[in-house]
């Protein structure tokens, strides 16, 4: 779920108060070649790069179909549009009129960013809840059963459809609203205690999962500088970086014909800086990791109003996972009708299993549980919440005909 950076090498230029001179120069336009060859050769790749067309396409028509049609099938369409790691979407469904069944798509996974497939379970719970929000918003009384055959790794979850009355329609009303945001959030307004305290009451009935909230000065910086340090020990680990950059889509036509994966228009950047990251040739992995750690060190840790983490008692338990996943997705809808924004900042958790994989120093295991309120819990996911500053575009989905059994 960590976002990655953009193209452009933003040293030496400010994004905001450009000359025309620096503009020129970070397009590749200076001197002779900004000419009418020049310019008629950016603005070639500006439309072969979807500079004018972000959030369009194939790519982002399942944003579009959320709500159409009716019976199952309706709820396969918001099941697909929820928060995953790396919209990476590792989920198939098997449907009837009476039930719907949920698949883990085992190849669908982060690699060495996600070795014991923590985040692949909290992005299919996430799935899940927007399925079941959407079943009971549709007038069923869902009933969920999860991991229910253990001769099937891949039966991820039953739902049974049975009549009910309509509920829920807030929640379902905010799914096509809900975006991963990475862009700053406004410094100048306060979380007040009585807004998480309502959130805690959304998620309340949620069995398996609980929710810390991270809101003193002291505890914020410790837990931000954590979160940059996992981000600079993962962009140093070269099987984690190659394994994430692995879901960077990079051009317009990827984006198009794969629809998953993380793009530069959803990455939180200015809507110049966004623009010019297309037009430019591709960034290397290593610099694509370098602008991920400057932003989430600038942007992403230091305007957080408050840090969220996501607690289990067994954080390598799969339906415990599942759990997580649930109670994050139905939080980020509860926070969008509250006119909030949230992101995900999985960094400690992918160097914590990091470390169990290889047998390293247990350093971030141990910072982590440090930040446990009480025994017995352990970290499964963290975020951050905020008040936004821009509208975050939409991530592309694959359609829900796509992700059918």
């Amino acid at each position: 779920m960590a976002t990655s950076g953009s193209r452009l090498d933003l040293i030496g230029f400010d994004p905001i108060h450009p000359s025309r001179r620096q503009f020129l120069k970070a397009i590749g336009l200076g001197g002779a070649a900004a000419g009418l060859g020049g310019l008629g050769a950016a603005s070639w790749r500006a439309a072969a790069q979807g500079v004018f067309a972000a959030g369009s396409g194939p790519a982002y028509a399942a944003w579009d179909e959320w709500d159409q049609g009716s019976g199952p099938m309706t709820l396969v369409r918001a099941a697909i549009l929820s928060a995953n790691p790396h919209n990476s979407q590792p989920w198939r469904f098997r449907i009837s009129t009476s039930a719907i069944d949920m698949f883990v798509v085992a190849g669908r996974n982060m690699g060495n960013m996600d070795p014991y497939r923590r985040e692949q379970h909290i992005g299919l719970g996430a799935s899940l809840e927007n399925l079941l929000i959407a079943a009971t918003a549709k007038g069923y009384d869902p009933r969920l059963i999860v991991l229910p055959d253990a001769g099937d790794a891949t039966l991820v979850a039953h739902v049974d459809l049975n009549p009910g009355t309509v509920s829920s329609l807030e929640l379902y009303r905010a799914i096509p609203k809900r975006h991963t945001h990475r862009a700053p959030f406004d410094t100048t307004r306060t979380l007040p205690q009585s807004t998480l305290s309502a959130l805690d009451q959304e998620v309340a009935d949620i069995r398996g999962a609980a929710i810390v909230w991270v809101t003193s000065a002291i505890a914020m910086r410790q837990v931000g500088q954590l979160i940059v340090e996992a981000a600079q020990a993962i962009a140093a680990d070269r099987e984690q970086s190659v394994d994430s950059f692995r879901w960077w889509r990079d051009s317009w036509s990827d984006i198009q014909d794969y629809k998953d994966g993380m793009t530069i228009d959803a990455a939180g950047l200015s809507p110049l800086v966004t623009a010019l990251g297309k037009i430019l040739p591709p960034q290397s992995r290593e610099q694509n990791d370098q602008a991920w750690i400057q932003q989430t060190r600038d942007n992403n840790v230091k305007t957080a109003a408050a840090f969220g983490i996501v607690v289990v008692r067994d954080a390598t338990d799969n339906a415990q996972r599942i759990a997580g996943g649930r109670l994050y997705q139905r939080l980020h809808l509860a926070a969008v009708n509250r006119g909030l924004a949230m992101q995900p900042l999985n960094q400690i958790t992918e160097r914590i299993d990091r470390e169990q994989l290889l047998g390293l120093n247990p350093r971030f295991t141990h910072a982590a549980a440090d930040l446990m309120p009480e025994t017995g819990w352990q970290p499964l996911m963290s975020f951050r919440v905020g008040f936004p500053t821009v509208t975050a575009l939409p991530s592309p989905r694959r359609r829900a005909e796509a992700v059918l059994l």
